[in-house]
């Protein structure tokens, strides 16, 4: 049985192309619900990305997928649409914690490593999770921190450039 990767989406376009890629999720929850299988958009090339449990807050798209974030299938919907995206995925059972930043084809993203989750401690004392001079009350508002200093330094951070049709020879 699969680990489930919880992930939040904001694709990043005019209002417009915006409502569309909400309506799009929608339909895959519904043919999702309806039919009791996955679905992925009509366009999309790959066999994987499925995502599950799809629900829209104000701004944002929540869903589950298995193990690892569904980045390429992200990437196809903005591409798709013309649009970006920032998405933010975490998977604890498997040490994954990050966001990736979508945009001009460009996917951008920084995560936390195995160092990183081994330097968090709850200090009974403090009453949270210290670091540096700081004390977090939540686990949680630590991971983002750390996940923020890292993107502020540079560090751990991974930049894939997609070839267009033109740049692949077509």
């Amino acid at each position: 049985m699969a680990n489930w990767c919880s992930n939040s989406v904001v694709f990043l376009a005019d209002e417009e192309k915006s409502q569309q890629i909400r309506g799009l999720f929608t339909e895959i929850q519904a043919k999702q619900t309806a039919g009791e299988e996955f679905h992925l958009p009509d366009f999309a090339t790959g066999e994987d990305g499925f995502m599950l449990d799809i629900t829209l807050d104000n701004r944002s798209i929540l869903f589950e997928t298995r193990w690892v974030p569904n980045l390429e299938l992200l990437m196809e919907i903005a591409d798709h649409y013309e649009a970006g995206f920032v998405s933010k995925f975490l998977e604890m059972a498997n040490g994954i914690y990050g966001e990736a930043r979508y945009q001009d084809r460009t996917l951008t993203m920084v995560s936390l490593d195995i160092e990183d989750f081994k330097a968090i401690r709850y200090d009974k004392q403090k009453q949270g999770y210290p670091c540096g001079e700081d004390v977090f009350e939540y686990e949680g508002d630590l991971l983002d921190y750390i996940l923020e200093q890292k993107k502020l330094n540079n560090l751990g951070v991974e930049v894939i450039v997609r070839k267009t049709d033109y740049d692949a020879g077509r």
